[in-house]
């Protein structure tokens, strides 16, 4: 297994076990995050922090798997799906997921999300600054 898929790998534990600290160790200081493609991006730990919170508050029983992946230099593609509970309405969401990693030193430093038409992701909101 590759550095960069295995960094990958250990965000996805981090994040089902909603582990802040052990997240933020794998993003670079200037990370750049598009949540949903198209919307305001999350940019560096502070943001990311933030939107993990939100993201959180608003789901619970996340599934996100990676079925097939590929590296050109820096960059790793993965597809995949991803599942989760809505905290708000008790309703199971899931639709088929990609997702485009940027490296540097090891860590991501961007990172950008793409979803299949239908069930949107939850929250793009998400991403807005604290207290906006």
């Amino acid at each position: 297994m590759s550095a960069m898929l295995q960094t990958l790998r250990a965000l996805q534990d981090a994040n089902t076990r909603r582990d802040k600290p052990a997240i933020l160790a794998l993003i670079a200081p200037d990370l750049v995050y598009h949540y949903h493609v198209g919307s305001k991006p999350v940019v560096g730990p502070d943001g990311l922090s933030r939107f993990l919170d939100r993201y959180w508050a608003m789901t619970s029983e996340l599934v996100w798997r990676i079925d097939h992946h590929a590296e050109s230099g820096d960059k790793l593609l993965v597809e995949g799906y991803e599942e989760y509970l809505e905290a708000a309405t008790g309703r199971r969401v899931a639709h088929s997921y990609m997702g485009i990693f940027e490296f540097r030193d090891g860590k991501i430093s961007g990172w950008r999300d793409y979803f299949e038409k239908g069930d949107p992701p939850p929250a793009p909101a998400a991403a807005a600054p604290a207290g906006g």
